[in-house]
């Protein structure tokens, strides 16, 4: 008799784990219908999860199964497996199926709009999915894991990390939702500012900010406004900032992060940049806006990824691959004069503006390059709303380092354009930092790509009036992690003394002059004290022209 009850039970427990590895590959198909917006084979591939997930749960329910759950040693792998099987078929009712009505495509602009109430039936889905996970979670924590052979407790293992992995982005998504019909103007009109940043004109949050498109939103429907160009603010350098500074910010940068537009930027702080720019605002444009989305041009080539080629007004072709030099650098050979390059840059807001909001893209893709975009601080986001501000405070969206230690030990390098020039578009930078016995070491190395050639082909708007056309000066800024004291510092090998240096942002900061004459490459090594390192190290920095390689070790060789 028991050995026939062990074969029964044995033939379950192989025909729960058929069951449950065919729901998790449905699963597999539900997900990569939605992405390609497939409602039919969504449904489909829910359905079938459904049926393997719950004859997963069934060949668990017999007297024989709950018996065998009561024996030592393999009882406990059987408690797992109905755990598993009854999760599985949780996920596939609360999460999968749901998901599966997902439409994308509830994303994606119309008429220049999005759909408010799509959106608002969104959120209830991802709310009901993330709960779900939860739940899902909760009840693999009641599996007792001491006593589990291998393949069950990989079993068990897999389940949870795959969950703990689409827990937070679900979670994610959830929160965003929530926000988004308000601040499409779901519940009154909104006013926003899109802010371009110049990376060609380095600044620490990206560059000099010369052009701002005002949006105003209202139950879905977006309307752009007139191009708003640096040039509109009078009376530059102005006797007194236009907004209130903080001291600390004044030490390291100056006034003139308030007194001039070009420099509000240089704050690695994006409330703070954004705070001055009220000021700028409130002077000269006479208007009110609830929030600002910076953007630079390599956010915009991965947003044309997404869009397809922009002809603009002056009948050159924006693509992914051209918009950065075009943006950058070929602009100002091909447009010497300064309002010439005003129309071209208020064109090419207006124009990509247009196509994004007519809808003709992937809104899969549109979504991709956004997140890549918001990963490498190239998009950032600052709301007066204080849900929504919650939402990206602790995110790199934010242009926020954060106040502690606890989750990320961030060492900051911040690049500032020194001679008023359009040169930062020939620097590159890499970034190294790692862990030492009570200190964190780092190593930054700026290299100039300049040749002579090319110096002798500049526009003087490129050059500059300060400086040679074959030199570029650059303040470096480095910022160690909250709490810490700075160490040491060298350029070259060499002590230097700083231009300025103290505390900002809860950190100890220090701010050198790099003086780079055609192809160059000078290097940075800093150290800085600190009594405890908690979270893993990250880097912050500004977004260059091209990307900065980042290289972090836990332990210092």
């Amino acid at each position: 008799m028991a050995a026939i009850i062990g074969k029964h039970v044995y033939d379950n427990a192989m025909s729960a784990r058929t069951h449950l590895t065919a729901a998790m590959t449905d699963v597999q198909l539900v997900q990569k219908a939605i992405l390609v917006g497939d409602l039919d084979a969504g449904a489909k591939g829910a359905d079938a999860a459904s049926q393997q997930a719950a004859a997963a749960v069934s060949v668990t329910r017999d007297w024989q199964w709950s018996f065998c759950e009561k024996l030592p040693m393999v009882g406990q792998n059987l408690v797992a497996v109905r755990i598993v099987a009854q999760v599985t078929d949780g996920l596939v009712t609360d999460v999968v199926k749901p998901a599966a009505s997902v439409k994308l495509s509830d994303f994606a602009f119309v008429d220049g709009g999005i759909n408010v109430a799509a959106i608002t039936n969104l959120s209830k889905t991802f709310a009901a999915g993330d709960s779900g996970i939860e739940k899902a979670l909760a009840g693999l924590k009641k599996v007792d894991r001491s006593a589990l052979v291998g393949p069950v407790a990989d079993g068990v293992a897999k389940l949870e990390t795959a969950l703990k992995k689409v827990g937070p982005t679900m979670s994610t998504a959830r929160e965003v939702l929530s926000v988004l019909p308000d601040a499409l103007g779901a519940n009154g009109a909104k006013d926003y500012v899109l802010m371009f940043q110049g990376n060609s004109e380095a600044r620490s949050l990206g560059g000099n900010a010369a052009q701002f498109l005002p949006v105003h939103v209202e139950n879905g429907k977006i309307v752009r406004g007139t191009v708003v160009s640096s040039t509109d603010f009078k009376g530059m350098p102005r006797s007194k900032p236009v907004a209130s500074l903080d001291p600390q910010a004044v030490n390291i940068y100056g006034d003139k992060i308030g007194r001039f537009s070009a420099d509000f930027t240089m704050v690695p702080n994006f409330p703070t940049a954004v705070q001055i720019l009220h000021g700028w605002w409130a002077s000269d444009i006479h208007t009110r806006f609830q929030g600002v989305l910076s953007i630079d041009p390599v956010a915009l080539s991965y947003i044309l990824d997404a869009t397809g080629p922009v002809t603009l007004a002056t009948g050159d072709q924006l693509t992914s691959q051209n918009a950065v030099p075009l943006l950058l650098n070929e602009v100002y050979f091909r447009y010497p004069e300064f309002k010439d390059q005003d129309r071209f840059f208020a064109s090419a807001a207006d124009s990509i503006f247009t196509k994004v909001t007519s809808g003709d893209m992937s809104p899969v893709k549109l979504i991709q390059a956004l997140f890549r975009a918001a990963a490498e601080g190239r998009l950032l986001y600052q709301s007066d709303d204080p849900n929504q501000t919650k939402l990206v405070d602790s995110s790199r969206m934010s242009g926020m380092m954060p106040t502690g230690n606890t989750d990320q030990t961030v060492v900051g390098v911040y690049v500032n354009d020194n001679t008023g020039s359009k040169k930062s578009y020939y620097l590159n930078m890499g970034i190294n930092v790692c862990r030492a016995d009570g200190a964190v070491k780092g190593q930054s190395v700026l290299t100039s790509t300049l040749t002579q050639n090319e110096a002798s082909r500049l526009p003087p708007y490129i050059t500059g009036p300060y400086f040679a056309a074959e030199d570029i000066s650059s303040y470096i800024v480095v910022y160690g992690p909250v709490g810490s004291q700075l160490a040491s510092l060298t350029l070259d090998g060499k002590p230097v003394s700083p231009r300025s240096q103290g505390e900002h942002l809860g950190r100890p900061a220090v701010k050198l002059e790099v003086f780079s004459h055609l192809n160059d490459v000078h290097t940075i090594d800093f150290s800085f004290k600190t009594a405890k390192t908690e979270g893993p190290l990250a880097v912050w920095t500004t977004p260059m022209s091209r990307a900065t390689p980042i290289k972090i070790e836990p332990a210092c060789k």
